[in-house]
């Protein structure tokens, strides 16, 4: 309940800092590049080298790597059905790619995971996060051209964006370092920096919570058929899958579920607002996500278990 109510309260702490006009409009951008360059990749540091994973379980990090990937082709596989039949432009089949389709599995869902499940569940959800980012930087990004009627990005250009994102190079230092002890000092140090993961994150993310009314009256349509697929659709077939395959659920099973019912990612709404594709739609699937995520995430959670 404490790690809930953090939650709540760095949500609540950025909405209001937004609007006493104490804090520049640069706020989030500031706040979002310090846990991406600096606490993100210290918290992935230090859990991944904590991390311990059964011997013969090495399937469980598969499972975990491959879950956002999944959840990304369910949504191409269903908005390609949706665009059909509700004759949606291509640039709203591609913010809700960019939304539905991508997962909030860091700033919301680390907090929210850790919360549910500890520290092991945390370990386990950057591993999720690695995975999302891998489906951020290669499909997303290849979402967003295609949305805005440009040519597909190259394999190299794909490539050369994810050997300089900072988490991913933490990644790959911590399964280089997992052999050897870290110093404590250093230790010390990367629990320091990590721990201004979750209350940075949501702040960034309780400043940028804005939604205009008019906005409901003319997305409620593609809203509720997109925030529909982020926060049932997806989660209900991966637990599905998941169940069908191993029966009883695992921890690491229990967190690819959570981690695939999160809020729309902050960043693949950006993305779209940036690239011109129904900004406004894209800030409601945010601004609306995140609260609603902090409700059924929980649900979701309580019914793995009893899987």
């Amino acid at each position: 309940m404490g790690n809930l109510g953090l939650v709540l309260v760095c949500l609540v702490v950025g909405f209001f800092a937004r609007r006493t006009g104490r804090f520049p409009k640069a706020t989030p951008d500031v706040l979002g590049r310090i846990v991406i360059d600096v606490a993100l990749p210290a918290l992935t540091v230090i859990t991944i080298h904590e991390l311990r994973i059964a011997p013969g379980a090495a399937h469980e990090l598969a499972l975990l790597l491959a879950t956002p990937f999944v959840v990304f082709a369910l949504s191409v596989a269903l908005l390609a059905v949706a665009r059909r039949v509700f004759a949606l432009s291509r640039e709203t089949v591609a913010c809700l790619l960019l939304t539905a389709g991508l997962a909030n599995t860091s700033f919301v869902g680390f907090p929210l995971v850790e919360a549910l499940f500890g520290r092991e569940g945390l370990a386990r959800a950057v591993v999720v996060d690695q995975g999302q980012f891998l489906v951020l930087a290669t499909f997303g990004i290849a979402s967003a051209s295609l949305g805005k009627g440009e040519a597909r990005p190259s394999a190299r250009a794909l490539a050369g964006r994810l050997v300089v994102f900072p988490p991913f190079l933490a990644f790959v230092a911590a399964l280089a370092l997992r052999p050897v002890a870290l110093p404590a000092a250093l230790v010390l140090v990367l629990e320091k920096l990590a721990a201004l993961v979750v209350p940075l994150a949501l702040i960034a993310v309780g400043f940028q919570l804005e939604l205009d009314r008019r906005v409901l009256a003319t997305e409620r349509r593609n809203l509720i058929l997109g925030l529909g697929l982020r926060l049932v659709v997806a989660p209900a077939v991966i637990a599905a899958l998941l169940h069908f395959a191993y029966g009883p659920l695992s921890l690491a099973a229990e967190v690819a579920i959570a981690e695939s019912a999160m809020a729309p990612m902050v960043t693949g709404a950006v993305l779209a607002m940036e690239s011109k594709l129904e900004p406004r739609l894209a800030t409601a699937m945010v601004a609306i996500g995140v609260p609603l995520s902090l409700v059924s995430v929980p649900l979701w959670a309580s019914l793995s278990a009893r899987l």
